[in-house]
C-alpha cells in the first residue's frame, strides 16, 4: 500500500505566476504543507522556471509553462498520481474571456485521465459567461479535494451547483511561516515608514486577450495617470507634513503588468522624490515579509501585501480594483480601510493615512487579531490536504 510519501505531485499554477509575490507565498504555503505531509515528488509548471527551481530547491522539479509544450500536458499528468491547481484568483473572465478555458485546460485533461485533482483554496469569481460556468463546474466536479478561501468563491460554487461539495478556508498565504514573522511594526506618527505597493488599474476588461497582452499593448490611460497623480500628491504631503519615509514595494516583477515599473512612474510624479526608496530587488520571501516589518503603514493595491502584513499586525489601507480587498476588509470588519481606485484622491488618502497611524497600538492589535483568526482558517488546508493525500494513497 502506497503512503503520500509515494505520490507524485503535479502542481499547476495561475499564468504568470512566477515574479509575483503573493503567488510566490501561496506555493511555498502549499510546499510546506505538502513536506509536512510527508510528500517528496513533487513537479511544479512556471513561466519562470529558473527562478521557481532558485526560489523553492533542487529537490522539486520544475516544467516550463510555454504553449509550446501544452501538446506535452496529457503525458505529464497521466504519469502523475494528483494535480493540485492551486493559486491566488483562479477563476475569473472578466478580464479576458480566454482565462477560464486557459486555466482549466489542465484540470480537464486530469479528469478525462482519471488523475484525481485537489483544488487547494485559491479564489473563484466573477464568472460572467454561461458558457465559462460551465466549463468551471465541469472542471471543478468531482474533485478529490474542493477548498476555497473566501465567501465570494463560495458563493460562485453554490451558483454553479456545487454546494455541498466545498470546504470554505482562507487563502494560503496566511498560515505561510518565514523567518520573518516575528516582528512587530511600531506604529507612530513621528517620521512614519510607509509602504505602497502599487499595481496597474483600469485596463480593458471582457476582451479576448489575454490580460498580458491587453496590458502590453495598452494605449496610455488618463484615468490611470489620474490616479497616480492623486496618490503621489498624498505621498507629497505625508513627506511634508509628517516627514515621512516613502517605501514604494513592486509586488509582480514578471513579464506584465511590471509594478517595478508603475513603482517609477509613481516616484516621477512625486516633488519630493528625495524620500523615496524603490525596493525593486526582487528578495527573496522572508526578506520581503521583514521589509514588511519594517513599516509603521502599507498601502496596497495588491491583496497579498495585506495578508502577509496581517500575520504580525501591519496596519494597512487597501486600494481596491475588483473587489478581492474589499471583500477582505469587509470579512474582517474594516471596509473603512479600503477606498476604491476610481474614488481615491489626493485629500481622502492623506486624511485615512493620518487616522490610520494615529490609531496606533489599537490598530496593530486589531489587525494582529484577525490575522491570527485566518491563519487558524487557513491551517484547514493542510488538515484537509493530509486526510485526501492518505485516503489517495490507500486507493
Amino acid at each position: 500500500m502506497k503512503s503520500p510519501a509515494d505520490l507524485h505531485i503535479l502542481i499547476d499554477r495561475i499564468p504568470f505566476a512566477e515574479g509575483n509575490v503573493g503567488e510566490e507565498a501561496i506555493l511555498t504555503s502549499l510546499l510546506q504543507d505538502l513536506d509536512a505531509c510527508g510528500v517528496r515528488d513533487i513537479t511544479i509548471s512556471s513561466n519562470m522556471p529558473e527562478r521557481t527551481q532558485q526560489r523553492h530547491g533542487k529537490h522539486i522539479r520544475v516544467i516550463p509553462d510555454r504553449a509550446l509544450r501544452w501538446p506535452l500536458l496529457p503525458g505529464l499528468i497521466s504519469h502523475a498520481d494528483l494535480l493540485i491547481w492551486g493559486g491566488g484568483h483562479m477563476l475569473q473572465d472578466r478580464s479576458s474571456q480566454l482565462y477560464v478555458p486557459y486555466v482549466v485546460k489542465s484540470l480537464l485533461l486530469a479528469k478525462v485521465l482519471g488523475v484525481p485533482r485537489i483544488i487547494y483554496a485559491p479564489g473563484m469569481g466573477p464568472v460572467l459567461k454561461n458558457s465559462s460556468k460551465k466549463l468551471a463546474l465541469a472542471a471543478l466536479k468531482g474533485s478529490a479535494m474542493l477548498a476555497v478561501r473566501d465567501t465570494v468563491s463560495a458563493r460562485f460554487l453554490d451558483s454553479i451547483g456545487l454546494e455541498s461539495a466545498y470546504q470554505r478556508t482562507a487563502d494560503p498565504a496566511f498560515s505561510l511561516t518565514t523567518s520573518g514573522d516575528s516582528q512587530k511594526p511600531a506604529t507612530g506618527i513621528h517620521s512614519p515608514v510607509i509602504g505602497i505597493a502599487p499595481r496597474r488599474h483600469f485596463y480593458r476588461r471582457g476582451s479576448l486577450l489575454p490580460v498580458s497582452w491587453q496590458l502590453a499593448a495598452s494605449r496610455p490611460n488618463p484615468l490611470f495617470d489620474h490616479f497616480l497623480q492623486e496618490a503621489a500628491a498624498a505621498l507629497d504631503m505625508l513627506v511634508v507634513k509628517l516627514g515621512a519615509q516613502i517605501r514604494l514595494i513592486p509586488m509582480d516583477i514578471g513579464p506584465n503588468p511590471r509594478d517595478d515599473v508603475i513603482c517609477l512612474r509613481l516616484r516621477n510624479y512625486m516633488v519630493h522624490s528625495e524620500a523615496v526608496k524603490i525596493l525593486d530587488d526582487d528578495p527573496p520571501l522572508h526578506e520581503f515579509v521583514h521589509r514588511l516589518g519594517e513599516l509603521d503603514l502599507l498601502i496596497s493595491d495588491r491583496l497579498h501585501g495585506i495578508i502577509l502584513g496581517m500575520r504580525f499586525g501591519l496596519p494597512f489601507i487597501g486600494v481596491d480594483s475588483d473587489g478581492k480587498i474589499e471583500h477582505l476588509a469587509a470579512s474582517i470588519g474594516m471596509s473603512e480601510q479600503v477606498l476604491c481606485d476610481r474614488d481615491l484622491d489626493r485629500d481622502r488618502l492623506y486624511r485615512l493615512a493620518v487616522d490610520t497611524l494615529e490609531k496606533g497600538q489599537k490598530m496593530r492589535t486589531e489587525v494582529l487579531r484577525h490575522g491570527l483568526l485566518q491563519r487558524d482558517r487557513a491551517q484547514q488546508n493542510r488538515i484537509l490536504l493530509r486526510h485526501c493525500l492518505e485516503r489517495i494513497a490507500r486507493d
